[in-house]
């Protein structure tokens, strides 16, 4: 066990002091009488913190320890007592006090705690809370099938390995490249640090399915734990559990790489073509786009604030003729095949090509010569076991994602002075609102809408709106805390809850490092530039909402702050107004990203991009990065497609030499 007896008892009571019984405020007693502890929270917990870096596992058992000395009661001004000692009311007190503390550590240990309270209970499954399913009209049971469910074959190493071409990552950008490259001919090896699982596979159950399909089990954060950070860790990367959405990488960003960064080739028509195949190969459509009721509020309130909204075009195929009836899950891995990820498409074209595919297998370090790599060492787990081998090859892709790319890079001792700097987040807020009517935000397709008026506030810089899957877990995850009865409270709207998220084009990034260990280390703090175009998005998200016909909109801060139907347009304005005085600081708001980029940015000055414009690192010339962490900057809307068009020309310029 990797926590003791004592120290899950006081998670437990930790736990239980963010959802737990509270006075009931209708016959449904059950509900409200309901703790997280009711849950497997042990094994949750457990099979939680065995995915997290041993740092992160020390910091959470040291904040632990704080909780069982007297001492505690001088971080909420409260009676020196261990938390133990302390009655619901004076925990829930502490939690409140830490969550607008000037101490940022305590705002922190504060969002680490709501986090896990919540997440865990609210994603448990349905026999596990069967009345919480019940109050919101929330059901997984979609018969969903698919009827020609993925078919990979991977390989369990058995000693060292040589191979032509070595690719680390299975997503957007690698997950192509084994595709081109197998096409192409060569011998081609694949690892994949996450497992492999396939459309039999995805039960639909969120919890389950965030453990094994999403980085560190959904618990990756930046170091402060003020941004939760959505990354595929599965076969197929972040195809598989993506929401879908495919954007051609806009003009003016093009013109920005080719005039800030010396990237010629993205306007040319090489570049194109290439886009055009990328559209085919993963099926990029419009027809599959149908907008539930969510999408609807979105769009119809939207043209009634006089905005102009588009379909968001999306890599799925069939989900029309299924009526849309198993839709909404795709975070969760698409059950009916529908989702064109790299899984279903050019991984599953490699493999049948011969290429060799290695799952729960994590490179540990690159091994490096002059001017080259020579290849990979690795660790694969397999039925319970763990095998160390070293992968040689004439080439290395690396293609981890722009967090784990550069703590790969970092610990295998390559080294350029902007490595893992410029980390763009395009950070994310939720704004969720109550209708009268049931919106049901969890079911049908979850982003075919697309605000983007705000898109270029300021030169290429500003914010977008779209939609999310509003799923249990993530629903009570992102909801304000300020007690245990308003949480549930608010909870208990989830059917009628639309949520708007708002995506900002960050101009100022962050970095990633290496601990101790060698684990990726992610730093970030939203710029005070940034965040205006931020508060800007939240206004007009909840403009959005109320001309759509919400009773009342919530904003992601802390305090819950909220904005009625019945106020007048001038207590609204001044509301908004108003914003810019709440405090902004790490952990005193909820704050995501689904989208890292640009920490091994492609480039032509030597001293500014650790790639070169062909895609090799400077100074290693078998050595290609084909990820998110290349493009230039953050295109400024969902990435997939701008990842990929950016990897086919480099895998197609390395292939025709």
């Amino acid at each position: 066990m990797i926590f003791n007896q004592e120290e899950h008892l006081i998670i437990e009571e930790v736990c239980d002091s963010f959802v737990g019984p509270v006075d009931p405020i209708d016959a449904d007693t059950e509900y409200w009488n309901s703790k997280v502890s009711d849950v497997d929270l042990k094994e949750r917990i457990e099979s939680s913190a065995g995915l997290l870096p041993p740092e992160d596992v020390k910091d959470l058992k040291r904040l632990i320890k704080i909780l069982t000395k007297k001492e505690l009661g001088l971080t909420w001004g409260g009676p020196l007592k261990v938390f133990s000692d302390l009655d619901q009311d004076q925990r829930e007190k502490l939690f409140f006090k830490w969550s607008k503390s000037n101490v940022g550590d305590l705002r922190k240990a504060f969002n680490v705690f709501r986090k896990l309270s919540t997440f865990i209970y609210y994603s448990s499954t349905p026999e596990q809370i069967p009345f919480v399913h019940n109050k919101i009209g929330y059901s997984t049971d979609l018969n969903a099938n698919c009827e020609e469910p993925t078919q990979i074959k991977t390989t369990v190493a058995t000693g060292d390995i040589n191979c032509d071409i070595l690719i680390i990552g299975s997503g957007s950008g690698g997950g192509l490249a084994a595709g081109m490259l197998a096409k192409a001919g060569k011998d081609v090896v694949v690892v994949e640090k996450g497992g492999f699982y396939n459309e039999e596979q995805f039960n639909l159950l969120e919890g389950d399915m965030t453990a094994k399909l999403y980085d560190r089990g959904g618990a990756l954060a930046t170091k402060d734990a003020s941004i939760g950070i959505f990354a595929g860790s599965c076969l197929g990367g972040g195809t598989t559990i993506n929401w879908n959405a495919s954007f051609k990488t806009p003009d003016y960003i093009l013109n920005e790489w080719e005039t800030e960064h010396g990237l010629k080739h993205v306007n040319e028509p090489s570049f194109k073509e290439g886009l055009a195949d990328v559209f085919n190969t993963f099926g990029i459509n419009a027809e599959n786009s149908e907008h539930n009721l969510q999408n609807q509020k979105l769009w119809g309130g939207a043209e009634k604030r006089g905005l102009k909204p588009s379909v968001i075009e999306r890599n799925v195929e069939g989900c029309a003729k299924n009526g849309f009836k198993n839709c909404g899950f795709c975070g969760l891995g698409c059950k009916s095949g529908c989702k064109q990820g790299t899984m279903r498409t050019t991984l599953r074209d490699a493999a049948n090509l011969g290429a060799r595919i290695y799952c729960n297998a994590e490179v540990k370090k690159l091994n490096t010569g002059i001017g080259k790599v020579s290849g990979a060492e690795v660790i694969q787990n397999s039925s319970g076991k763990t095998k160390k081998f070293k992968i040689s090859a004439n080439t290395v892709i690396v293609a981890g994602g722009a967090i784990h790319t550069p703590a790969l890079l970092l610990r295998s001792g390559i080294k350029h002075n902007e490595l893992g700097k410029n980390l763009f987040f395009h950070p994310t807020v939720a704004v969720a609102a109550e209708y009268k009517e049931e919106v049901k935000p969890w079911h049908g397709p979850m982003m075919t809408t697309l605000v983007s008026d705000s898109l270029r506030n300021d030169g290429n810089y500003g914010y977008w709106i779209e939609t999310p899957p509003v799923h249990p877990g993530l629903m009570g995850m992102t909801l304000p805390w300020v007690s245990r009865a308003q949480h549930k409270e608010d909870f208990t709207m989830a059917n009628n809850c639309g949520a708007f998220i708002v995506l900002t084009r960050d101009k100022h990034g962050g970095k990633v490092g290496i601990d101790k260990a060698g684990h990726a280390s992610v730093q970030y703090k939203m710029h005070s530039y940034d965040l205006n175009h931020s508060l800007m998005g939240m206004a007009e998200a909840a403009e959005i909402h109320l001309a759509a016909g919400a009773k009342e909109v919530l904003f992601p801060h802390r305090t819950r702050k909220s904005v009625t139907q019945d106020m007048t347009e001038a207590q609204r304005a001044k509301f908004y107004k108003g914003m810019t005085s709440w405090r902004w600081r790490p952990n005193d708001y909820i704050l995501y990203s689904a989208h890292q980029m640009s920490t091994c940015r492609m480039g032509n000055d030597s001293k500014k991009h650790p790639v070169n414009p062909d895609g090799t690192f400077r100074g290693y010339s078998n050595l290609i990065i084909a990820d998110g962490s290349a493009l230039p900057s953050c295109p400024g809307i969902n990435p997939m497609v701008s990842i990929m068009a950016l990897t086919h020309h480099t895998i197609k310029s390395f292939i025709h030499g």
